[in-house]
């Protein structure tokens, strides 16, 4: 499977609103996108470095902190804030399921779901990606 390239690196965070001031302050990135995932239970924020909009940081806020059905408010619960998912950009999401399903990688998504910034995505689950999380992003484009 062939990737553009990294779309953006997924933080959970306990609050999104201070998450975003500190990565502006603390590093001077600036805010590209929000997004409230109802569907989802999360709130998104994309951040982006001042020559790279590329690839971006992804903050992760559930909306129900105490939503444990909710991935995210699970993970903060479990492991605290920090690094959730890796993300990476493909070409065609169904031609890059099949053949990572192909190649024996566990899919927690058989099929794309819409996501943030209207875009496809579909996840892998960590235990066929040496511990990671991975998203597989199709651009809206």
């Amino acid at each position: 499977m062939e990737t553009e390239h990294i779309d953006h690196i997924g933080i959970a965070v306990e609050n999104i609103n201070e998450a975003i001031k500190f990565y502006q302050e603390k590093f001077g990135m600036k805010l590209l996108h929000y997004e409230v995932l109802n569907d989802r239970g999360i709130k998104v924020a994309f951040l982006v470095g001042k020559n790279n909009e590329q690839t971006a940081i992804e903050l992760i806020e559930p909306i129900d902190h105490e939503d444990m059905s909710n991935t995210v408010s699970k993970f903060l619960k479990n492991k605290g804030p920090g690094l959730h998912h890796l993300a990476i950009r493909v070409e065609n999401i169904n031609k890059a399921l099949e053949e990572l399903s192909s190649k024996g990688l566990q899919l927690i998504d058989k099929q794309p779901r819409p996501g943030a910034r209207g875009h496809l995505v579909a996840f892998i689950h960590p235990k066929s990606v040496m511990g990671v999380l991975l998203e597989l992003v199709q651009s809206k484009e």
